[in-house]
């Protein structure tokens, strides 16, 4: 029988000399760092030598020769597409009309599902060009300052030199019949036709006895007319004249109220001041219908019409709403569509209190 079983003092250890794998460990790292010191001092040098290379004289790796022709090229290629892209804008300058759009009213961007175009309303005096509010007050520092802003823009955009190129314009005579270039005779003072006028200049448009007068104005869309159609219930009533007959050549009428219920609360009484009622009416503004289309005439004058507010409430914001009445013309509150909102603030000061700050 064979003895299968081991004596222990027959296997024997050795044992592993840890200094030797420490040291194997250590060269095997000095391996990898001298490697990867030579790979950065190779990548530096052949960085080196594509920014310039002094046996082959080149430069990022092209000599003088190939940046020449490259340059060359690139000169040619640019000013071919420069001069190609000022050819284009130049055939596309002339094709255009200098006065009249391409696209225009149902042909335009401007266009809506129910109207030919979308038509807008503005207001003035506008002091602070991004703000709506206009404050009232007996300071006169103040009341100049507002009422110079309206003068402003009555100066540049409400009135007609003498050699002005304009035409009388009535029912018969239209303004889509005028020759091209040629302007409606309107400006200013066919509404406020002296100085006695409550919106006139010497009483400061109302400002300087807390009655402003603020000027209503259609924004100017070229080629759009009020469209056939029936006047709006809301004037009829205004009007007492009913009717569901349809009219082809409505006036645009101009109507202001409060934004709100409390708003038209305090709005008790407002006139006003337009070419058909120069002395006033208490239910609406007109532009007559003969002053449409816009053809960009240079000198035109859009017409407007003057609402004079009569009894503000002292110390208390109104928020004011104009619409524009017309068949074809659109309101949307989002959107501001044929119609304009404004903020009248009425307030007194201590005139003595800032004249003695003043000194």
């Amino acid at each position: 029988m064979i003895n299968r079983e081991i004596q222990s003092s027959d296997i024997t250890i050795e044992p592993t000399n840890v200094n030797i794998e420490l040291q194997k460990t250590d060269t095997n790292v000095n391996n990898l760092l001298d490697k990867n010191i030579k790979k950065t001092k190779n990548s530096r040098k052949s960085f080196a030598k594509f920014l310039y290379n002094s046996k082959r004289k080149t430069v990022l790796g092209r000599d003088a020769l190939n940046w020449a022709k490259l340059s060359i090229f690139y000169t040619i290629l640019y000013c071919f597409l420069g001069c190609f892209f000022v050819a284009l804008t130049y055939v596309f300058a002339r094709i255009l009309d200098r006065t009249q759009p391409r696209y225009y009213n149902t042909e335009s961007t401007m266009a809506v599902r129910s109207t030919a175009a979308v038509v807008g309303l503005g207001f003035r005096p506008q002091p602070v060009i991004d703000e709506s509010l206009i404050q009232i007050t007996n300071d006169p520092i103040q009341q100049k300052r507002i009422a110079s802003s309206l003068r402003l823009f009555r100066n540049v955009f409400l009135l007609q030199n003498s050699d002005a190129k304009v035409e009388q314009c009535s029912s018969q005579e239209p303004a889509s019949k005028l020759p091209p270039g040629t302007a409606c005779l309107f400006n200013w003072y066919h509404i406020v036709k002296n100085e006695n006028h409550p919106c006139s200049d010497n009483k400061m448009y109302g400002f300087s006895y807390e009655q402003p007068c603020i000027l209503i104005k259609l924004n100017k869309v070229y080629g759009w007319k009020p469209v056939k159609g029936i006047l709006p219930f809301e004037i009829q009533k205004l009007r007492h004249v009913y009717s569901n007959k349809s009219i082809s050549n409505s006036d645009v009428y101009i109507t202001c109220a409060g934004t709100h219920a409390a708003d038209t609360d305090v709005l008790l009484n407002a006139t006003y001041y337009s070419l058909s009622y120069p002395f006033g009416s208490s239910k609406f503004g007109v532009i007559p219908n003969y002053f449409f289309p816009y053809r960009n005439a240079k000198d035109h004058v859009q017409p407007f019409v003057l609402v004079q507010f009569n009894m503000l409430p002292l110390n208390r914001l109104v928020s004011v709403t104009c619409l524009a009445w017309a068949p074809g013309i659109e309101h949307n509150t989002r959107r501001m569509r044929g119609m304009v909102n404004f903020q009248l603030y009425r307030t007194h000061t201590d005139i003595k209190y800032n004249e003695n700050n003043g000194r």
